[in-house]
């Protein structure tokens, strides 16, 4: 449970082949997600995830303002209370960030990072603290790559067009988490009938990718990521597997764009 809004932020970002000309995604919209936990036969809806978006015109450029909050429903609270909130704002269509921030409340652990981006001096400023770390605040280099945090490359990812993509090909997504630079690796699945948790089937892009081993996850498991097969690429359904059991999501509700169209009931 506490770790419903990380990967499900970092995992519904891996769908990242060749860039489309179309905009999936326009200001409003607004998708919810189901967390739910499973073990063995226990199975509960643990929580919820919601992603929002606007634009905003500022001078020359285009913003796009992005939020993601996640939560435990408030029956588990007193089990295991989690407010997770990540935010950032970047400049379209290059998704280059200008400002991003992690605020998490996980049980008894809590972490503030923010970070604001200057490009053209190739750096990033970093203010990062949580229970059992001190806190930093520094500046450092960005490395010469394209950089995107992890509440921006869930809308950089919806970029890229699938339609021409084959099975087995392959990606690199350079992600800034924890004030840390990642190289993710992302493998094209082809296309699947996803099944829904409301019992409708949907036809999805599959995309997986190997996590490396720690205190989440164990070596070479693999994250699965299920994206509608169509102009906006929204993702239907998040399996992630993680020490003890794993982490589903499932979209919910949409607002602002229309709620994807099932194959069956």
């Amino acid at each position: 449970m506490r770790t419903i809004l990380s990967i499900f932020l970092l995992f519904i970002a891996l769908n990242a082949f060749t860039q489309s000309k179309a905009i999936p995604f326009h200001s409003g919209e607004k998708l919810i997600y189901s967390a739910h936990y499973h073990w063995g036969l226990f199975w509960m809806e643990a929580g919820e995830v919601i992603f929002q978006i606007d634009f905003e015109q500022r001078k020359d450029s285009q913003i796009l303002k992005m939020q993601s909050v996640g939560r435990t429903l408030p029956k588990y609270d007193w089990l295991f209370k989690v407010r997770d909130t990540f935010a950032s704002e970047a400049i379209y269509p290059e998704m280059r960030p200008l400002l991003a921030k992690r605020i998490n409340y996980e049980g008894k652990d809590w972490v503030r990072n923010f970070y604001t981006f200057n490009w053209k001096e190739n750096r990033v400023a970093r203010d990062m603290e949580s229970n059992q770390k001190p806190r930093i605040i520094d500046t450092i280099f960005l490395p010469n790559d394209h950089i995107v945090d992890v509440q921006t490359a869930v809308y950089y990812a919806r970029l890229w067009d699938l339609s021409n993509a084959k099975i087995g090909d392959q990606k690199l997504i350079r992600i800034m988490i924890g004030g840390e630079f990642y190289t993710i690796p992302m493998t094209y699945g082809g296309l699947e009938i996803v099944k829904h948790i409301n019992g409708k089937n949907y036809s999805c892009n599959k995309i997986t990718t190997k996590v490396v081993e720690g205190l989440i996850f164990r070596a070479n498991q693999e994250i699965s990521v299920y994206v509608t097969n169509d102009k906006y690429q929204i993702p239907v359904v998040v399996k992630a597997p993680i020490l003890i059991g794993k982490v589903e999501a499932y979209l919910e509700q949409t607002k602002g764009v229309t709620f994807p169209k099932s194959i069956s009931n």
